[in-house]
């Protein structure tokens, strides 16, 4: 969007003195061994008072037809030596005149003969442009319509005002900031020449590029330092710095910075039985925060930009499942605002993953199984309990299975159960003790059974041994501990 900097009739100060320095020295060829930072930015006022125009900043055709100055309605006067110059528009597009004169544009990457004009002053304060055609740039009615550069004399079409708005270049503003526990401090260079500048104007965001338009202070700052308290811990804030003069004219903005006070959230991290486990303290003045954001990476410092939960995290900790297994972690944590800014990210913590397992306990004559410590049927709806058979221990199989991450199958017409787990499989046929392992033969000393209630009976030792699972088998407790990579 453009920025209005001066109202119709508004204008900082005219720089005859420049203009006059500049023709100082006329010879009849410029030099173009210019820095690039010897400049002025102005805006360029018709006869009838209207300003020149770069068309988007530049790229198109120049007009004489704004009425208030802009962002594309300023050029920056850069001083090429011997009384020349050259014209620079919003984009950095040099201003160039067509070979017939017809045409003014703002479209050339560099400075050449069509680039460059030599500056005429002329009475009250006036000047002309005269092309490298020795011709004069002309505002078509004196303003309200096209520039042209085919004018063999100067009149009242052909005269400019130069109002000039801010020094460029070295003279622009350069802002540091400083964060402490409790307050930013900022400071800023003072430009050389500091006539008609009442003082500074500093702006504040949440977001690059996005400062409020309204200065955090009710009066300009006048001094080239300054403290602001008036800012949370844990967020991130971008400032830029405007010059203030005469009439309340704004100057160009500063470079941005960016900072933010000191976090006093830690994040540690540590291998969990399941996933990852992180955990933090709540900072002192947490009033606002009404979450927070982790932020996950298998790299550091290469976090994404999308937190790992919908949702800001509500305590204090959080125990991050969804990872691989013997995966390093890297983690960073920021709080979450009541007006849904973020704070400033804590330092990144990480850890290893481990090799996650489920365990399934179970108990010769329960009903009940224990998955990771939770309490679950064997056989939900039917209160089929372990038993013990010719010696061996028998259930139903499905749910041991399925709780240690497998799958189950029955097939009615030949009485086959096939159970999968990892990159096992067995296979078993009721009232056989042959059975398939991973496509090998494999015979159990005991046969799978159907029980007087209808419920399938397997062997729990030949299928937990053939699916690569640790078995623990407690005789005392008559406690079966089934734990298998999940």
């Amino acid at each position: 969007m453009r920025k209005n900097c001066l109202c119709r009739n508004t204008r900082v100060f005219l720089v005859f003195l420049l203009v006059f320095t500049l023709l100082a020295l006329q010879l009849i060829a410029p030099n173009y061994g210019h820095s690039g930072n010897e400049g002025y930015v102005a805006a360029i006022k018709t006869a009838k008072g209207n300003f020149l125009c770069s068309e988007d900043g530049g790229g198109k055709e120049i007009n004489a037809t704004r009425e208030t100055v802009g962002e594309w309605e300023t050029f920056e006067i850069i001083n090429l030596g011997k009384g020349y110059a050259a014209l620079r528009s919003h984009d950095g597009s040099y201003i160039r005149t067509t070979k017939d004169g017809k045409g003014v544009y703002s479209d050339s990457s560099k400075i050449g003969n069509r680039e460059t004009f030599k500056l005429i002053a002329l009475k009250d304060d006036k000047l002309a442009f005269m092309t490298y055609d020795k011709k004069y740039l002309c505002a078509e009615d004196g303003g309200g319509g096209k520039l042209t550069a085919d004018r063999d004399n100067i009149g009242e079409w052909e005269t400019f005002e130069l109002l000039m708005i801010e020094p460029t270049a070295s003279d622009r503003l350069q802002l540091t900031a400083l964060a402490g526990d409790k307050a930013v401090v900022f400071s800023w260079n003072k430009p050389s020449s500091t006539k008609n500048i009442i003082g500074y104007n500093l702006y504040r965001g949440t977001a690059s590029g996005k400062e409020s338009s309204t200065p955090i202070t009710d009066f300009p700052i006048e001094k080239t330092s300054y403290t602001d308290y008036n800012i949370n811990v844990d967020t991130n804030y971008y400032y830029v710095l405007r010059v203030v003069y005469k009439n309340n004219v704004l100057g160009s903005p500063s470079n941005e910075v960016s900072v933010a006070l000191g976090s006093k959230i830690t994040l540690k991290s540590e291998t969990a039985a399941e996933g990852i486990y992180l955990y933090w303290n709540k900072p002192t003045e947490s009033k606002n925060i009404v979450g927070y954001y982790l932020y996950r990476a298998t790299a550091s410092g290469r976090q994404s930009t999308t937190p790992i939960t919908d949702f800001p995290i509500e305590g204090t900790q959080y125990n991050d499942k969804n990872v691989e297994e013997n995966t390093n972690y890297y983690y960073i944590l920021k709080p979450v605002y009541k007006d849904k800014t973020l704070g400033a990210a804590s330092k990144e913590t990480y850890a290893k993953s481990g090799t996650r397992v489920s365990t399934v306990l179970l108990e010769v004559g329960s009903r009940y199984m224990y998955v990771n410590g939770q309490r679950k049927d064997i056989d939900p709806g039917n209160n089929t309990v372990v038993i013990i058979k010719n010696g061996r221990t028998f259930l139903p199989i499905r749910a041991v299975i399925e709780a240690l991450g497998g799958d189950v199958q029955w097939r009615e017409s030949d009485k086959r159960v096939s159970i999968y787990l990892k990159r096992n499989t067995i296979q078993l046929w009721i009232n056989n003790k042959l059975a398939k392992v991973n496509g090998a033969n494999r015979e159990s000393d005991v046969a799978p059974y159907i029980s007087d209630t209808g419920r399938t009976m397997l062997p729990l030792r030949f299928i937990a041994e053939n699916l690569d699972c640790e078995v623990d088998w407690d005789g005392l407790t008559k406690r079966v501990t089934i734990t298998a990579p999940r």
